[in-house]
């Protein structure tokens, strides 16, 4: 299955000129990349002054002629990427691929500080931050008006409102699903959708069957129980009566896959579900042309974080960091109250919010031999403007927006396979952000709305089941083979040297997991996917600039 066209561009803000590539197709004053869904009317943001709203799998790029300027923007999914960088000769160039967009440049950029600092502290890059100098992403649903003055996003569009009651919202919701199920699989050969075993994927596989595509469900299914959610979406498979097939990877399946998945990705990321995703899809794509993902929908209407997240939020927070330190300390080997250590465990109340727990700051300091500069990131930003919001609303926010599920985009890319979200239409984001925050969550009732639209198609006693979430044995992967994974990235740390690390302190956290420390782990799979992806893209880099060589003098 091949992937979608590249599409390519170039503004040069002095000479008021665009040139685009012929995967860009015009209409009107934009240029479209990638596809409006049917009956959606064409967005021209120099006229709206907004972000675009139309659903599709797009990038929008428009030159408005009088003020020398360009607006960029993706569509409101985020399906189609769109990254860009401002020259020295001042012209801005873009793609719709990253290493298409590298590949433009008169030069090859460096490893970003700012960058590095983000995967380290959170184990992925999100946008507008890139893992390269002076190279940007925009951000899902964002548009960007680009001149020789700097850069401006325009406004996002009017908030939808939800008016009637709770059924009636219910019901909008339902349909709004359905409706964006079927602008993604109206003309598909043989429909996919990925199950879980969760609400969100659940939902879309019901509602796709209900509307009669002959849909396929995948799983991943995992040998240990704590993982295997793999039953439950058996369960829901055989109530709708839908084909169900199970990709059931073991260690060796995942340890085999991670060249591919890692030291191959656009940029370095960590998911550790990462690895299982790809195999999923690769099989997906053999059978399938298109393919239903539910990923990141809970964040839409609303998360709530744990008890223990919001009391130290809200009280813990306020200790001095250096009593915190040794409260964490002195209760972490006692036997019965252990588990409280968490309550306190965490350097700035950012901190409670960041999904894998990265590098601290003074860890990163001593890998780098700076301190770490985080202000760029959007995840510090959102914080930073959701003062006052209610606990559901921050952990939506930090945990959806501000830190995007990156593998999803990655082995879609990798694969071919078409991936599509039709929690991410417009219509259907736009209402679930607008529900009020109970009809959104209960106590004892997350995810309260989908959760009783599931319930219409499926009953509640096959899938009302503790949420396990998509991940796996990561020590165990690590330390597998006398963690050969760790070894071969680690033990000559090279490629990290690119990247300005100390390889000293490299060795140290190396050593540290060895020994049988599994708080190092996720510090120890960063340094190791990072060395991965350095080890065969520095080389690349160094490659483009031996060709661009010549060309430049």
């Amino acid at each position: 299955m091949s992937a979608p066209a590249t599409a390519v561009g170039l503004f040069d803000p002095t000479r008021n000129t665009l040139s685009l590539d012929a995967a860009w197709v015009a209409e009107g004053r934009t240029w479209l990349a990638g596809e409006r869904f049917p009956g959606e009317a064409a967005d021209d943001p120099l006229h709206a002054g907004h972000a675009p709203t139309a659903d599709g799998r797009y990038a929008l790029a428009a030159h408005d002629v009088a003020a020398s300027a360009l607006v960029l923007a993706r569509d409101p999914a985020g399906s189609v990427s769109l990254f860009w960088q401002r020259g020295r000769d001042g012209c801005i160039r873009f793609a719709t691929d990253l290493d298409a967009l590298l590949r433009s440049l008169p030069d090859t950029p460096a490893i970003s500080r700012q960058g590095l600092d983000e995967f380290l502290r959170f184990l992925d890059i999100a946008p507008p931050n890139t893992i390269y100098d002076r190279v940007h992403a925009l951000e899902a649903g964002q548009a960007l008006r680009l001149t020789a003055a700097g850069e401006q996003p325009l406004p996002a569009p009017p908030p939808a409102a939800v008016s009637g009651g709770y059924p009636e919202a219910c019901d909008r919701v339902e349909a709004a699903l359905k409706a964006a199920i079927a602008r993604r699989l109206v003309d598909a050969r043989s429909p996919a959708a990925f199950l879980s075993g969760g609400i969100d994927s659940a939902l879309l596989c019901a509602l796709a069957v209900g509307a009669g595509f002959p849909v396929t469900a995948w799983s991943a299914g995992f040998d240990d129980p704590v993982l295997d959610e793999s039953a439950t979406a058996a369960r829901i498979a055989a109530h709708l009566g839908c084909r169900h097939e199970v990709v059931r990877p073991d260690t060796a399946a995942l340890a085999a896959a991670f060249e591919r998945v890692h030291a191959r990705a656009e940029q370095p990321f960590c998911d550790p579900a990462g690895m299982p995703t790809r195999l999923l899809y690769e099989a997906c794509a053999a059978q399938s042309d298109r393919a239903l993902d539910g990923t990141g929908a809970e964040a839409l209407p609303g998360l709530m974080p744990a008890r223990w997240r919001r009391i130290a939020h809200d009280h813990a927070a306020r200790l001095p960091r250096a009593l915190r330190r040794a409260l964490a300390g002195g209760l972490r080997p006692l036997p019965g109250v252990g588990g409280y250590a968490r309550l306190f465990e965490f350097d700035v109340v950012q901190d409670l919010y960041i999904r894998w727990q990265g590098f601290r700051s003074d860890d990163i300091a001593r890998l780098t031999g700076r301190r770490p500069d985080l202000s760029g990131t959007r995840f510090y930003r959102e914080h930073a403007a959701l003062a006052g919001a209610s606990h559901l609303k921050r952990l939506s926010v930090l945990q959806g927006e501000a830190q995007p599920d990156d593998r999803i985009r990655q082995a879609a890319r990798a694969t071919g396979l078409r991936v599509d979200h039709p929690f991410g239409a417009p219509q259907v984001s736009g209402l679930l952000r607008a529900l009020p925050e109970d009809w959104a969550w209960q106590p004892g009732r997350e995810k309260r709305l989908l959760r009783d639209l599931l319930a219409r198609q499926v009953p509640e006693a096959l899938w009302d089941a503790p949420k396990r979430g998509f991940n796996i044995d990561l020590p165990t992967l690590l330390r597998r083979q006398d963690a050969a994974l760790v070894r071969s990235a680690l033990d000559a740390t090279g490629a990290l040297d690119a990247a300005g690390l100390d390889r000293a302190e490299v060795v140290r956290w190396r050593d540290r997991f060895l020994a049988g420390d599994d708080r190092a782990t996720h510090r120890v799979w960063a340094l190791t996917a990072l060395s991965a992806w350095l080890g065969r893209h520095h080389s690349a880099a160094s490659a483009r600039a031996a060709d661009t060589a010549p060309r430049l003098q």
